[in-house]
């Protein structure tokens, strides 16, 4: 028995003396796991499915007289770009270059 416990230290040693990424969770001996199945590791929670609030969000504001003026005159422009690419008359703009300059125009 002591040359099994003196192996047993050794390797108990040398786990302690390899890096993490190199350790593994099962022992190298077979004869040591006895025909037993390795356990399994539940995953640890993680921190953001305990950080949630359990009070329901806050309602939101209604939009400024700024945000839905920005809004019809975006919604404008895009009806224009759709009837121009339906007539094939963007002039070879793309979508950004013709919003950019349709917006300046209102």
């Amino acid at each position: 028995k002591p040359i099994v416990s003196s192996i047993a230290a050794v390797a108990a040693l040398a786990a302690f003396a390899l890096p993490a990424s190199a350790q593994t969770s099962q022992p190298q001996n077979p004869m040591a796991t006895h025909g037993a199945a390795p356990a399994q590791a539940k995953p640890a929670p993680t921190a953001t499915a305990a950080a949630k609030p359990s009070a329901a969000p806050a309602a939101k504001k209604p939009p400024t007289e700024a945000q839905l003026a920005a809004r019809a005159r975006m919604k404008d422009c895009g009806a224009q770009w759709q009837k121009a690419k339906t007539a094939n008359a963007t002039g070879g703009k793309t979508w950004r270059q013709f919003s950019s300059e349709c917006l300046k125009q209102h």
